[in-house]
């Protein structure tokens, strides 16, 4: 990554012509289309298993490990793939693969030829392609925008895809009412043929990466080296372990609490989430320009502290009595307006803070430790729900939350004015 010099001027003149770029035009097309695949197949493909397939609990539990399972097996050796590889190719045949695979569903449903073990190996596959695409996503973004560009970048594409969340969903139920699970699927297929297409209109020069003459595992221990020396890198991989843990504490136990104690329908429960959506569409929209008037650190630090804060009033729940629901619609919202701006605002840190040689291990090492986090706090949550009831789960869930922001409040990151300073360049290590 070549040094970044930094003028009064530069930021708002890059800012000026980052929206004329034709690249990151169609590279926020593709994300746009393909997260509203993914937001149909998220509410259409358990509706198929149970629905078409009568599938078991089990079965259906099974199906949800072959979706998660990638995400912790191929992780770290696609993210020595996309460090030696032209990250666009990668990304467009991570969209034609998927597209491929997820078409499989409804065809293997209209032949009768489907089975819920089909559906396990289809969507591993996907997964596994869903992997590589967001691994050479994250590390292909830098090369069409400069650094002044990623924050405002990453604010728009966090943006779209909480919209596609909110619009995907819902899209899905419909589609699945009206017109079955499987047209949902062949709707999520087209949308990564879709994604495909516009990504081969970017017209970029990527340089073929240098190959190393070291070992894959020396490699591949390096992402995690710079991951756990880099002073940035390791307040947010902190914070978002922390954060994951506690997260799903904290939802198992609202889920939890919110049908059996509050009695909300799931239509209300559906509600909350969608303010929680919308909340994040608000601060992810909206974040960036906050930047243009405070600094890059103090702004991360106050949205952290927002959202992972705003969960403790769901203690609330109890003494508000009938006005609990709407007591849960405001703290979603909250919630989901500070990790509207800090997630995009944490990525772009990584994105810089990672020299652009190790970009894909450097993301390999945190994702894998930060999703590891995940089962941890399901299992946690289930067992404090069960052993000390579903409001105390929540709220030892929200109340962890809140300390996810101590690992970015006492890091260097809420001193950066801007987040070029978070740059190799101007790091040790």
């Amino acid at each position: 990554m070549a040094a970044v010099k930094e003028t009064a001027h530069e930021p708002d003149e890059v800012s000026t012509r980052a929206w004329d770029s034709r690249g990151f035009r169609w590279l926020w097309t593709g994300s746009a289309v393909s997260s509203f695949g993914s937001e149909v197949a998220e509410l259409a493909l358990p509706l198929l298993a149970l629905v078409t397939l009568a599938a078991s609990p089990g079965e259906l539990g099974l199906l949800r490990a072959a979706q998660f399972l990638p995400f912790l097996l191929a992780t770290l050796p696609i993210g020595l793939l996309v460090d030696r590889s032209r990250r666009r190719p990668l990304m467009i045949g991570a969209d034609l693969g998927r597209f491929v695979l997820i078409a499989l569903i409804p065809v293997s449903v209209w032949l009768d030829l489907t089975s819920v073990l089909l559906l396990c190996v289809v969507v591993f596959g996907a997964g596994v392609l869903t992997v590589l695409y967001q691994m050479a996503d994250f590390t292909f973004l830098p090369t069409v925008t400069t650094v002044h560009q990623l924050a405002d970048a990453n604010a728009k594409l966090a943006a779209t895809q909480s919209a596609m969340e909110i619009g995907g969903r819902g899209a899905g139920g419909v589609l699945v009412q009206a017109l079955t699970a499987p047209v949902a699927m062949a709707v999520d297929a087209v949308s990564y043929l879709l994604s495909a297409l516009s990504l081969s209109r970017i017209r970029v020069i990527e340089q073929v990466p240098v190959r190393s003459a070291r070992s894959p595992l020396r490699e591949v221990a390096t992402g995690f080296r710079v991951v756990w020396t880099n002073a940035y890198l390791r307040a947010l991989l902190g914070g978002a372990m922390t954060f994951n843990v506690c997260q799903e504490i904290f939802t198992i136990g609202f889920m939890l609490y919110a049908v059996r104690d509050l009695s909300i329908s799931p239509a209300g429960v559906g509600a909350i989430l969608v303010a929680g959506g919308a909340g994040s569409f608000a601060g992810a929209w909206f974040g960036s320009r906050l930047t243009a008037r405070w600094s890059y650190g103090k702004v991360l630090l106050v949205a952290l502290a927002l959202g992972n804060t705003a969960p403790l009033a769901s203690a609330l729940t109890g003494p508000v009595g009938t006005w609990a629901f709407e007591l849960l619609l405001g703290v979603f919202f909250v919630m989901g307006i500070g990790i509207g701006i800090s997630n995009a605002h944490a990525v772009t840190i990584r994105q810089v803070a990672a020299p652009a040689e190790l970009r894909g291990r450097v993301n390999a090492a945190y994702r894998l430790i930060t999703w590891g986090g995940i089962p941890v706090g399901a299992l946690g949550g289930g067992l404090l729900a069960s052993e000390l009831g579903n409001s105390f789960a929540m709220v030892a869930g929200a109340a962890g939350l809140a300390t996810a922001t101590l690992w970015i409040l006492f890091s260097p990151i809420r001193t950066l004015r801007s987040v070029a300073q978070a740059s190799p360049e101007r790091t040790s290590y």
